[in-house]
């Protein structure tokens, strides 16, 4: 007795047919990358513009030591979630990213208690060098930020409005590094208003654009 050969969808076959190999995104490889733009970040800064003298002395004042590593303590848990995203089948959820947002955070909650207490200054306000900090540090997250959002294209993302959210803050994480080793204010307050503008500029702008990137 033979048993009749099961029948095929056509459907399927054309869709089996538009099927085509795709290479595995490794997330390591997009980190090195994001790294290698936000150096090169900030070696146009200091060619362009020049480091703070305490820098270029690797003896950088307090602000500007805390301000450096919560920058970039924010653009490494966030680029981690957003490069993790890429590949929604693999592994687990990265979920670290809230926490260096909220450590973050700290910097201009100080500065909001600094001003409800008096302590801040006009000079802060009305300081020259704020258009060069926002010309300086979204310059940098547009270039980190196309960076990123190259490699998210290339893989399977599920979730284009937090990949985007994510993408825009580590890009303006980095890009605001890279000008605070310039900037010439060493204030809680001027680095708690400015930075986190440009931070929250970068992400809304991502918030914005990416996620029409992102469709497949």
């Amino acid at each position: 007795m033979t048993t009749a050969a099961p029948s095929r969808d056509p459907l399927l076959d054309r869709l089996v047919a538009d099927l085509s190999p795709v290479k595995v995104q490794r997330p390591f490889k997009a980190g090195l990358l994001v790294i290698a733009s936000a150096a090169l970040c900030v070696a146009i800064v200091a060619a362009l513009w020049g480091l703070r003298d305490d820098v270029m002395a690797l003896a950088p004042a307090g602000i500007v030591l805390i301000r450096s590593a919560a920058l970039l303590l924010l653009g490494a848990a966030t680029v981690s979630a957003a490069l993790i995203s890429a590949r929604p089948g693999v592994g687990g959820r990265s979920n670290g990213w809230p926490w260096a947002l909220i450590a973050a955070a700290t910097i201009p909650g100080a500065a909001l208690w600094g001003a409800l207490q008096g302590d801040a200054r006009m000079s802060d306000i009305i300081s020259a060098s704020v258009p060069w900090c926002f010309g300086i540090s979204l310059s940098g997250a547009l270039m980190i930020g196309a960076v990123i959002t190259a490699w998210l294209r290339r893989g399977a993302v599920t979730e284009p409005v937090r990949a985007a959210w994510l993408t825009g803050i580590a890009a303006g994480a980095f890009g605001t590094f890279a000008y605070s080793l310039h900037c010439p204010s060493t204030t809680i307050f001027y680095t708690g208003l400015w930075y986190s503008l440009t931070v929250l500029i970068s992400a809304v702008t991502a918030r914005v654009i990416v996620p029409h990137l992102l469709r497949w």
